[in-house]
């Protein structure tokens, strides 16, 4: 059998139709173009990384050509970074890594790619990365204040959107490295888990990575969290951007402990996986369901409250 097998060429044909989707449908290639690394991350693990990479750099570069034969403004570098994010988290579990490489690796690479995004988009335009950062911020919320205007909300909810424009601008454009950082540790949290859950049924585990909801962060980082907050305290516009950003960050990382809290409660207590995704879509919907779950974790350092549960079951 050559490499261009018929398996391969399965493969290459599944791949390619999800890079071709993310760019021409609209709305849901969106949702495409976010799932794509756990395609690549389930693909890498049953179909061999090397065959995966292949057939994903060969989709690539169709839909590059294809959008630079055409002219089209076709998300490519997104497609790229994301589909390059998928194959790290492959490439990484294979070797048996630690969650916390899995998570932390492919979340630096999306990171990383955006700061190059940004830098290099700055030097075009002859402006500095942070007037780039700026006008995307200003133009966001643009956009969405036109799809408000666009949907059943009251006059005056909309009107507060525009008269508070500037401020909101601001806001965002503060906190917007901590905001890269989270949605890119959050996209690949998700996809991870998605990939690990479809791989599980298919008989495919690390014992390794089972107790992932067991996990819990380092201890230091709750010394970050308080620091952080505390400096607040200080009226002082520079000290409050780095402290907000800081601080930021760690909420999330304490929400990732309380996500695992709630899992191992899940599974101590056998609730009903429909139960399971209805309670992770309410917290994706509603976010200020975040903050109790961030409390949840944050406590955990003191409370552990897991073996509270492992004891109940224990019991019964």
């Amino acid at each position: 059998m050559t490499f261009f097998d018929i398996p391969f060429l399965k493969l290459l044909s599944v791949i390619t139709a999800f890079v071709f989707a993310t760019a021409f449908i609209p709305f849901i290639g969106a949702v495409f173009l976010v799932l794509l690394p756990m395609i690549l991350f389930f693909n890498g693990t049953v179909n061999g990384y090397f065959k995966t990479a292949v057939a994903f750099l060969i989709s690539f570069l169709l839909l590059f050509s294809l959008s630079a034969l055409l002219r089209m403004d076709l998300p490519t570098v997104a497609v790229f970074t994301m589909g390059m994010t998928g194959l790290l988290v492959a490439q990484i579990t294979a070797r048996n890594g630690s969650i916390e490489k899995i998570i932390l690796y492919p979340s630096l690479f999306i990171v990383a790619a955006i700061c190059v995004y940004f830098i290099y988009g700055g030097s075009v335009l002859s402006v500095s990365p942070w007037q780039m950062v700026e006008k995307y911020v200003a133009a966001a919320v643009e956009e969405n204040i036109k799809l408000y205007s666009q949907l059943p909300f009251k006059a005056e909810d909309i009107n507060f959107f525009k008269d508070n424009k500037q401020n909101i601008i601001n806001g965002l454009t503060d906190i917007f490295p901590a905001m890269v950082v989270i949605t890119a540790t959050l996209v690949v949290w998700a996809n991870f888990l998605l990939g690990k859950r479809i791989l599980g049924k298919a008989g495919i585990t690390w014992p390794k990575l089972n107790e992932l909801a067991r996990w819990k962060a380092p201890e230091f980082i709750v010394w970050i969290f308080i620091i952080s907050g505390g400096l607040f305290l200080i009226q002082s516009k520079e000290i409050t951007f780095y402290s907000s950003n800081i601080f930021l960050v760690t909420c999330l990382v304490y929400l990732l402990q309380g996500l695992a809290i709630v899992s191992f409660f899940f599974q101590s207590k056998k609730v009903p996986s429909f139960l399971r995704y209805l309670f992770y879509f309410l917290i994706a919907v509603q976010q200020f369901l975040m903050i109790p779950i961030v409390a949840l974790g944050l406590f955990d350092i003191w409370v552990d409250f897991r073996r509270y549960f492992y004891k109940d079951q224990t019991t019964t």
